[in-house]
């Protein structure tokens, strides 16, 4: 089925079919971006940063979408979504409006209602060039590394903290049906080994002014790329298949 951008479904692969601006049209092409280019169009949640908070484990990675559902009220009476909590501010968690598995997801951090935390910093946009299985690679940004947990030399761990050349053994990906559904098109599963090479940051584009309502898509490159609504519906598109063995 066809449909432009704009229309076209969330965190689901698509094939890029056409362009109708000839010059956004050869915009994308300097990008890398082709007919049967894949390309998925992601969550507004990108536009937030992840954070690196303090709570009764220890230093943990909460992705900016479930920080975004975490109400906490801090010691300075205020009440706000986790995501908006600026570095150095404390208080607890309040409550969880999220679905069982992100509830599920953040108590294996240890954050659940009534726990202290602590906000270290905002995380900047990276992506974490992994190798699957010693086969494959991809690209996962800094929200899905904290996603995946499992275990590396022994240590239980968030793939956020996994040291670069080491293996690391998916146990599980935090968060609920739609997550894993995601993070399962990249190739990351229970049971797959996982080995980080680098860090590098994400390579982004048209950053949105703040509150733009911006259509936002990511490529097998890594590439992030911000687009004016007006422009994502001169884009047509189609779900794409399964990749060919």
């Amino acid at each position: 089925m066809y449909t432009s951008l704009y229309n076209a479904p969330i965190n689901t692969p698509l094939v890029l079919l056409q362009v109708e601006n000839l010059f956004l049209s050869k915009s994308l092409q300097r990008l890398g971006l082709f007919e049967g280019s894949r390309l998925m169009r992601r969550d507004e949640e990108i536009t937030f940063h992840p954070l690196r908070i303090r709570g009764p484990k220890g230093d943990v990675v909460v992705p900016a979408g479930m920080a975004g559902k975490v109400v906490v009220h801090l010691d300075s009476g205020e009440r706000f979504p986790m995501v908006e909590m600026e570095p150095d501010t404390h208080g607890h968690i309040e409550a969880m409006t999220c679905g069982m598995g992100a509830v599920k997801g953040l108590a294996k951090l240890g954050l659940k209602e009534g726990s202290e935390v602590t906000c270290i910093r905002k995380l900047p946009h990276m992506d974490y060039l992994t190798v699957i299985d010693r086969k494959e690679r991809t690209r996962l940004s800094e929200g899905e590394a904290a996603k995946i947990w499992g275990r590396s030399n022994g240590d239980k761990m968030q793939f956020f903290f996994s040291r670069q050349g080491r293996p690391f053994v998916v146990e599980e990906i935090l968060g609920g049906p739609k997550s894993t559904e995601y993070i399962h098109t990249h190739g990351v599963a229970p049971g797959k080994t996982l080995i980080l090479e680098s860090i590098e940051h994400a390579r982004e584009l048209h950053w949105p002014k703040s509150g733009a309502a911006e259509i936002i898509i990511s490529t097998s490159a890594g590439l992030r790329l911000y687009l004016k609504k007006s422009e994502a519906k001169q884009i047509v598109v189609r779900a794409a298949g399964p990749r060919s063995a």
